[in-house]
């Protein structure tokens, strides 16, 4: 056998936006089949729904994020391997701490915006660590964070702010907070990654 021609040739890359929206109780059958309304593009479970566009255009938009965190708890959004991670706050469950000390903007943020009777976590623009993710959570690591999630919540509830501090040190330094001091924080500080 010999080579007679050879040609380099380009192959783009199909890159693509997924979100998992995950909620601590399983829906009702009326609560999974409104949002099944919300996308042709999403697969709703008991407790999930999750949705991938492809292309460059393709997204769930704001708007409709809204409607679905109005029935889920937690949101994993993964877009070119920059991460949001969503969570709903009660506003009655928290206790006397202020989230909008913790709040900071820039390359990765954290808000916190009233949506209802809710006030939603945004932890927007950070990266990954794939390895300590998936020694944690194995292949999907989507629902292993959104279950992270529901445990940050639940030390937010209980008054610990570690898991905050690890986030907000995230977005102001660009660096990660090694001394983390509850379990969803030293979770959040093994799986962040400075790029």
């Amino acid at each position: 056998m010999r080579i007679i021609n050879t040609r380099q040739q380009f192959i783009s890359d199909h890159s693509s936006t997924s979100y998992l929206f995950y909620a601590a109780k399983p829906l009702s059958k009326v609560g999974r089949a409104y949002v099944s309304t919300l996308s042709s593009h999403v697969d709703v479970g008991d407790r999930t729904a999750e949705i991938t566009y492809h292309g460059d255009f393709a997204d769930l938009g704001d708007a409709r994020r809204k409607k679905f965190l109005e029935h889920y708890d937690i949101e994993i959004r993964e877009s070119y391997d920059w991460w949001t991670l969503s969570v709903m706050l009660e506003s009655e469950k928290l206790p006397k701490i202020s989230l909008e000390k913790y709040a900071v903007e820039g390359e990765a943020s954290l808000t916190f915006q009233k949506q209802g009777e809710r006030i939603r976590l945004c932890f927007e623009g950070w990266r990954q660590n794939s390895g300590a993710s998936y020694e944690d959570y194995g292949r999907d690591t989507t629902e292993g964070l959104a279950e992270l999630g529901l445990k940050l919540r639940g030390e937010i509830y209980s008054g610990k702010t570690a898991g905050l501090e690890v986030m907000h040190h995230y977005c102001a330094e660009a660096s990660i907070l090694r001394d983390a001091k509850s379990p969803a924080a030293k979770a959040l500080a093994k799986i962040l990654e400075v790029v």
